[in-house]
């Protein structure tokens, strides 16, 4: 652990049974809830204290949301799936789809700072207890840990992110006659999800960072894993590290980007393979914070 605080986060998931259908709550506060009834599959998503809010249909039992194949309408009625079976699926879907869009709840900074906000600047103390208190409120559908240190406007910060395998590794897949199937995940469908997930999960908590006050100018944030190194040991393998600006959050509708193009748009280190791996890198450390490019 490079830096002095540290703070776990936990997930939690809850699934509620009622007349009206199945619904599954991710996280132990509001955050990602997701809903399944006889039209389908809804996710919602927000940020509890900033507006942010979000409503999609993953999944429609109907067949509109979904191309189905030619007389599928028509056999389903007698091919109907097993509510159980949608139940399952729509929890995976739901799960796949908070985990891989989290960087689109990254946040806009703040534009109505108070003069004294922006006259001084608070204390590193102060920041970091900002900082904690915001990670203890937070609610999301995945394991992850950050160790940080605020210091004159630069915040370090290291994640331990969460592992490909916490990852939903089925999708549903609909059949000609109007069933849903459950389908295994290809490796590469794996990788890309995660990619987006761990790059999304950067993009989201550096923009929250932000909001703690004006005077925060960078923020050096890398991210690690942990694999199994050439003699069979567990080891804390990074595999990005980035030196975020300010001035990139600032983009109005940012939060639409691809998270990894975003974080490219920055002084980076990655390596990934054409087949989307991750490779282990060496982390930025705090002299590359006054390096130049």
């Amino acid at each position: 652990m490079r830096f002095r605080k540290t703070i776990n986060l936990f997930k939690g998931l809850k699934m509620n049974v009622s007349k009206s259908g199945v619904s599954f709550t991710v996280g132990p506060g509001k955050g990602i809830s997701a809903n399944v009834g006889r039209e389908g599959v809804f996710l919602n998503t927000g940020i509890p204290g900033t507006g942010l809010y979000d409503r999609r249909k993953l999944v429609d039992f109907n067949g509109s949301g979904r191309q189905a194949a030619p007389g599928a309408k028509a056999a389903s009625a007698a091919g109907r799936t097993d509510p159980a079976v949608e139940a399952q699926l729509a929890q995976a879907e739901a799960l796949t789809e908070a985990f891989v869009n989290i960087g689109a709840l990254a946040r806009d900074l703040p534009r109505d700072w108070s003069e004294q906000e922006l006259a001084l600047p608070p204390s590193d103390e102060a920041v970091e207890a900002s900082i904690g208190d915001w990670l203890s409120q937070l609610s999301l559908p995945i394991d992850f840990k950050i160790s940080y240190e605020y210091t004159d406007g630069v915040l370090m910060a290291d994640m331990d992110l969460p592992e490909i395998e916490h990852l939903p590794t089925v999708k549903a897949r609909q059949l000609a006659s109007g069933q849903i199937k459950e389908a295994a995940k290809s490796q590469k469908e794996l990788k890309a999800e995660y990619a987006r997930c761990v790059f999304g999960l950067g993009m989201f908590c550096a923009s929250h960072f932000f909001c703690v006050t004006p005077h925060m100018e960078k923020i050096l944030l890398s991210a690690y894993t942990q694999r199994r190194d050439s003699k069979g040991d567990v080891e804390d393998a990074y595999i990005y590290s980035v030196i975020f600006g300010r001035e990139g959050f600032e983009q109005p509708g940012y939060q639409q980007a691809d998270p990894e193009a975003f974080i490219c748009r920055f002084r980076n280190r990655m390596n990934k393979l054409a087949d989307g791996t991750l490779k282990k890198i060496e982390p930025f450390g705090p002299e590359a914070l006054d390096a130049q490019g």
